[in-house]
């Protein structure tokens, strides 16, 4: 492409409007699947090589395709291409693909949810209002997961906005029944209780949360995230039994799926339980050998989750380690590698 011929424009300026040249009859049709093949390339060249040349040719792909006067593809297509891009944080042009797939699946209610998720992070409100009304008038029946979880984002996004008490008490009155609603249709997966629980938990509900967790514990069988949160609401409160066991819960789920729960913090939180329960029995700290090394473990695990990145949680494995060891007499092994060397700087 010629210096006459460039287009300077960033993805931030807007979508793409039909004063956009569009190809001629004769342009060969570019598939979904294709497209996204070819931005992933592109994306790759901009954000791991640094070639900022790229983003010209990711601008003209995008340009082309969204001026085809057919885009050859099904909806979970369009979904997958938006998530391509969205997930390198390019939510304008994700949402310009979206609305090629809603102009082809008007009432595809992941299509619909992906638009509230990404169109509020690069301020294309009037189009999430529109979609959200659209999504409003489909039957729950036929709501996904993700048009459940991303319509609840969207609310919150709402109620963080809005000034009016009115308008907050509106929406979290939705919010609430769209929460029950989700996990009535989805009794036996864990994102429905998480979703309701992180509801509750942001409207300063801290009952309605803990019970929807211990809800999720007894019917769904592979839960760690709803375990983790649970644990750490019940350390909180000073019940660290139970919340050791929930924290067992988390591990031995959290093995059994590829869910993205924050294994550091597990083992932090169940070395934090063992220490917490010791000094429970007695005000000092009198544990075997087993006993400490089991918890130089698990902060040796933690470590290893955190990459050693310095943190409030990093620092308090430095000084109940510490601790540990001038309470107990028992150092740290250097088969701890990391542990070892932490406490050792």
């Amino acid at each position: 492409m010629s210096s006459e011929q460039e287009i300077m424009i960033t993805p931030e300026e807007d979508t793409f409007t039909e004063e956009q040249p569009q190809q001629t009859s004769s342009a060969i049709m570019l598939p979904v699947s294709s497209a996204c093949a070819k931005a992933q390339t592109l994306l790759h060249y901009i954000y791991v090589t640094e070639d900022d040349d790229s983003r010209q040719d990711l601008y003209e792909l995008i340009q082309q395709f969204a001026a085809q006067p057919q885009q050859p593809g099904d909806a979970n297509d369009f979904h997958n291409f938006s998530v391509v891009l969205a997930q390198r944080n390019e939510y304008v042009y994700a949402c310009t693909v979206l609305d090629c797939g809603l102009r082809l699946f008007p009432k595809n209610v992941d299509l619909l949810a992906d638009y509230l998720q990404y169109g509020t992070r690069c301020n294309q409100l009037d189009a999430c209002k529109k979609y959200y009304k659209t999504l409003l008038k489909i039957p729950r029946r036929r709501w996904t997961w993700r048009g459940f979880a991303f319509l609840m984002e969207y609310l919150l996004f709402l109620m963080d906005r809005s000034d009016s008490a009115k308008e907050l008490d509106a929406k979290e009155q939705e919010l609430v029944s769209i929460a029950t609603d989700f996990r009535k249709q989805f009794p036996y997966t864990e994102e429905p209780y998480r979703s309701e629980s992180n509801v509750y938990r942001m409207l300063n509900l801290p009952d309605q949360e803990a019970a929807v967790l211990r809800l999720a514990l007894e019917n769904v069988r592979i839960a760690p995230k709803c375990a983790l949160r649970y644990a750490d609401i019940l350390f909180e409160r000073g019940l660290y039994s139970e919340a050791a066991a929930a924290v067992q819960r988390a591990i031995h789920d959290a093995n059994q799926t590829q869910a993205s729960v924050n294994e550091g913090y597990v083992y932090y939180l169940n070395a934090l339980c063992k220490i917490a329960l010791a000094q429970q029995v007695e005000t000092d700290l009198h544990l075997d050998e087993e006993a400490v090394r089991s918890i130089y473990s698990d902060f040796n695990i933690a470590l290893a989750k955190f990459q050693k990145t310095q943190s409030s949680y990093t620092e308090v494995i430095r000084t109940k380690t510490n601790t540990l060891v001038n309470k107990t007499g028992i150092a740290v092994d250097p088969s701890y590698e990391l542990l070892y060397e932490y406490v050792s700087e």
